[in-house]
């Protein structure tokens, strides 16, 4: 198992203090502060505050110092969640993915570590997918830069459409499980306005509508899945212009967008990126 943890840099240094004082063999690890190993698990600390545990010990290690995650009530009733991709990468399509997951299958997805895909690793996030295609009802609807930029010129706002798209995923993945008894969204925008576009796809069932719902594990499943296909997608667009294009809306991005519009124009930037993004300022002011 292993086990990703955001801490802060004092966080860091109050691990490593209380790793050497348990013993803990040290070792050095590139872009790391630590790698500390001891009985039964293995702790990597990033210079980024990304902290990976792995190992058999890993869940008695994260309990003894109040790190495991607390895991909410099992479930009762088959649920349907969704979540999306790509949103904030000014890169890449938008993804969003739909899970139905039944109570007989939350074990298997708990084992495979199926979790807010934000704490897992691209590589994972491809074989987790793989695994859930296989499990569970499901459905993606992904919109690609050219139709995301086309949505947005038209509605002006990112949580309309986006609204749309979960609710027509959600809709497919509860075609395919007719005993599904309720819907749990991570909240992104108005309740009204998710629970109105549910409705226009004919989806009439209990909704949860919550902040920091990836604790559900259909939507930590959804999480997952549309991380993956989002990656498949932007490798899929890089390919097409023979570079790799980089994830979220870093000054590497910047760069790389920089190049692309020199080599390639305006036109095709609108089928790559995501162009209201700021970012297209940066990307071509300098080049005009």
């Amino acid at each position: 198992m292993t086990t990703t943890l955001k801490l802060t840099a004092r966080e860091i240094a109050a691990l490593r203090h209380e790793l050497d004082t348990a013993g803990f063999e040290f070792r050095r690890l590139d872009h790391a502060h630590f790698q500390a190993r001891g009985e039964g698990v293995v702790v990597s600390a990033y210079l980024s505050g990304k902290v990976v545990v792995q190992g058999k010990g890993e869940a008695a290690f994260l309990e003894a110092r109040g790190l495991a995650e607390a895991l909410p009530p099992p479930l009762v009733e088959p649920v349907a969640g969704s979540d999306e991709s790509g949103k904030g990468d000014y890169f890449g399509p938008l993804v969003v993915a739909a899970v139905v997951v039944d109570p007989s299958q939350e074990a298997t997805l708990r084992q495979m570590n199926v979790r807010d895909s934000k704490k897992i690793s691209d590589t994972a996030a491809h074989r987790i997918a793989a695994a859930i295609r296989k499990l569970c009802p499901h459905a993606v609807c992904a919109l690609t830069p050219t139709e995301y930029n086309e949505h947005h010129e038209r509605d002006g706002n990112v949580a309309l459409f986006l609204a749309r798209k979960h609710a027509e995923a959600l809709a497919a993945a509860i075609a395919d499980a007719p005993a599904c008894a309720r819907v749990v969204i991570d909240k992104f925008t108005s309740t009204k306005r998710l629970e109105d576009a549910l409705k226009a796809q004919g989806v009439d069932l209990p909704m949860e509508i919550r902040p920091r719902a990836e604790d559900n594990p259909a939507v930590a499943a959804a999480s997952v899945l549309a991380r993956s296909e989002f990656l498949l997608g932007l490798r899929g667009l890089g390919t097409e212009y023979g570079l790799e294009l980089p994830k979220g809306a870093s000054l590497e991005v910047e760069a790389v967008g920089r190049r692309f519009f020199r080599d390639f124009g305006m036109e095709a930037l609108r089928a790559v990126a995501k162009i209201h993004f700021k970012t297209t300022k940066r990307v071509t002011e300098d080049l005009f």
